[in-house]
């Protein structure tokens, strides 16, 4: 085989398997050579183009130009936008095409003739439409192997009775599509019980998308869950944009603190939990979409039903299943356990080996954490944070978790007597020993207790508690 044909066969395999237009001219303008993708785009055999003139087959050509002008193709000279006439292409909606043309000379810088690659507008579309769909393949892959790492209810903490019966709950909600209400405080993992039910369930593969509706102004919510179309108001994206069901087809929709949802956007959901159809903000035609509805909220939606603020029909829509929540302090024997999983990711992250003492542990039993997971999350974030040594004692810790264990907190009321009193025992105790610990700084001593400075001034007069040092500026 000879170096001319070895290079003709890569040509030509080249022009075969290629998505654009390729046609090649002679220094007359004969076309001497197209591949199949021009001839499709163009309506045309092959056989019936070689040897002819481009501009009997292309009436607005620009190649005798191009011959005539010797363009190279350096830069912007050689892009052109080809404009074609009417039956000239397979179909009338392609008029135009992106042209990037340029000369062919000889090894002595004769011209022999020009060339034209064609970028064809629907293709560069089906191309862009294509790539982005790869791209949302590979993040929605990205996704589910990251939240697949959570392990369903496996990875849910505790071994208390109370969560174990919890969990059997949500692995039987987790084998049907009705929709699931979750209630419960702030911070007992209600979105983590939410995603546990949807990788125990048959749309594991599908996305689990969030929205906080209390979280988002009201004027934005609608449009965020639904989506929009071009040009239904001022500053929406070209093209528009869709909403959280439709990004959770297939899936399933987390509504986080759903209590918090504004009142007439209640009845379009209702609508959609009823039809099982979205119409985006600015659109005229209903979506079908197929999500399975997981809803939260801390809010009481019984009392706000009573009191006109939550519709009842859509409360029925959205419970039928309802789980409720467990307080941490309800399931005291799994204190410890978040607390020690939580120090272990801790020290695993910063490479430390920091333990908690006894007395920190009593502390933590002991506390009544009205923040749940969240709040002994944070006090042992801080507590890492401040401990300098191997071990997080009493110190480390906040004095709202600390002070029972000092001994603060349980005498008063067990000496009997009025209500009152023994409040202000309480308080003043908790005083004193918060001044004796930051050195009689009035400042400190307030930021440690909660409290604005000069309420704890007022409270220190009423309560007869005396600086023991010379007052400094700034206290």
């Amino acid at each position: 085989m000879t170096e001319d044909h070895r290079c003709r066969l890569i040509f030509e395999e080249f022009l075969d398997k290629t998505e654009d237009g390729f046609i090649v001219v002679d220094q007359d303008g004969i076309i001497t050579d197209i591949n199949q993708n021009y001839c499709d785009f163009l309506a045309k055999d092959r056989k019936n183009l070689l040897g002819k003139p481009i501009g009997s087959v292309i009436t607005t050509t620009s190649m005798y130009d191009v011959l005539a002008k010797r363009h190279r193709g350096d830069g912007s000279q050689g892009v052109y936008i080809q404009p074609y006439c009417a039956g000239e292409t397979r179909d009338a909606t392609e008029a135009y095409a992106v042209a990037n043309r340029f000369c062919i000379f000889d090894e002595d810088g004769q011209l022999i003739g020009a060339a034209a690659h064609m970028k064809f507008r629907q293709r560069a579309m089906d191309t862009a439409k294509e790539i982005a769909e790869l791209e949302l393949k590979y993040y929605k892959e990205a996704y589910q192997n990251n939240i697949s790492g959570f392990g369903g209810f496996q990875g849910l903490i505790g071994k208390d009775p109370k969560l174990l019966e919890l969990k059997r709950l949500g692995i039987q909600a987790a084998k049907t599509d009705f929709p699931v209400l979750i209630t419960g405080e702030t911070g007992t993992g209600k979105e983590v019980f939410a995603k546990a039910i949807h990788l125990e369930s048959e749309r594991r593969d599908g996305p689990f998308i969030a929205i906080n509706c209390g979280a988002i102004p009201d004027n934005l919510l609608e449009s965020e869950l639904f989506g929009y179309e071009e040009g239904a108001f001022t500053g929406a994206k070209r093209g528009g944009k869709p909403g959280k069901f439709q990004l959770a087809n297939g899936g399933t929709l987390f509504l986080d603190e759903i209590g918090d949802m504004p009142f007439p956007l209640q009845v379009k959901l209702l609508r959609v939990l009823q039809d099982a159809q979205v119409e985006r903000v600015g659109g005229e035609s209903p979506i079908h979409v197929d999500v399975r509805i997981v809803a939260a909220t801390r809010q009481d939606l019984q009392t706000m039903m009573k009191a006109g603020t939550f519709r009842e029909d859509l409360y029925y829509r959205l419970a039928v299943i309802n789980i409720e929540m467990i307080p941490l302090r309800d399931r005291p024997m799994d204190i410890l356990l978040h607390a020690n999983c939580y120090l272990s990711e801790l020290n695993r992250k910063y490479r430390t080996s920091i333990i908690l003492s006894d007395r920190v542990k009593k502390c933590l039993r002991a506390y009544s954490w009205p923040g749940n997971v969240r709040e002994l999350q944070n006090v042992l974030a801080g507590a890492y944070a401040s401990c300098d040594k191997v071990i997080i004692d009493l110190e480390n810790l906040p004095i709202k978790v600390s002070s029972p264990s000092r001994g603060t907190g349980m005498e008063p009321e067990l000496q009997g007597g009025r209500l009152s009193d023994a409040v202000s025992a309480y308080e003043a105790k908790m005083i004193r020993n918060s001044l004796q610990r930051n050195g009689q700084n009035v400042r400190a001593a307030a930021e440690e207790l909660g409290i604005e400075r000069s309420f704890l001034y007022r409270k220190m007069k009423r309560l007869n508690i005396g600086i023991q040092r010379v007052l400094k500026p700034g206290d």
